[in-house]
């Protein structure tokens, strides 16, 4: 399954209402990634790393990333964005996820959860 395929499913299920787009490729290590950068600060895992936002839901604050670890594998983290300097420890929030699968799992959950 392909990023792609994996909101179509989504929003042919939810329809219009669904609450998640995509980031058009072009704009993927841009805005959100410096947000992401500036609120983790120097001391985390994944600053500086080669990370690209790649979905971002339009109910909050929360943007899915995905970070191509080298071996063929990605990992998707979704952090919730606070929209302000380097935060105390535990901040933001994030999720991480080993595949498409969970990640698409968690979504759905999220989106029936708090939204239907």
């Amino acid at each position: 399954m392909t990023l792609e395929e994996m909101f179509r499913d989504l929003y042919d299920k939810y329809g219009n209402d669904f609450n998640w787009y995509m980031i058009p490729f072009a704009q993927a290590d841009g805005a959100f990634v410096a947000e992401l950068n500036k609120e983790i600060g120097q001391d985390h895992f994944l600053y500086g790393k080669k990370i690209l936002a790649v979905a971002k839901c339009e109910s909050n604050d929360d943007v899915l990333y995905v970070l191509r670890n080298g071996t063929g594998r990605d990992i998707y983290y979704l952090f919730h964005l606070t929209y302000s300097a380097h935060n105390a420890d535990g901040f933001p929030q994030y999720e991480e996820f080993a595949d498409l699968f969970a990640v698409k799992e968690f979504i759905e959950r999220s989106y029936i959860e708090d939204y239907m």
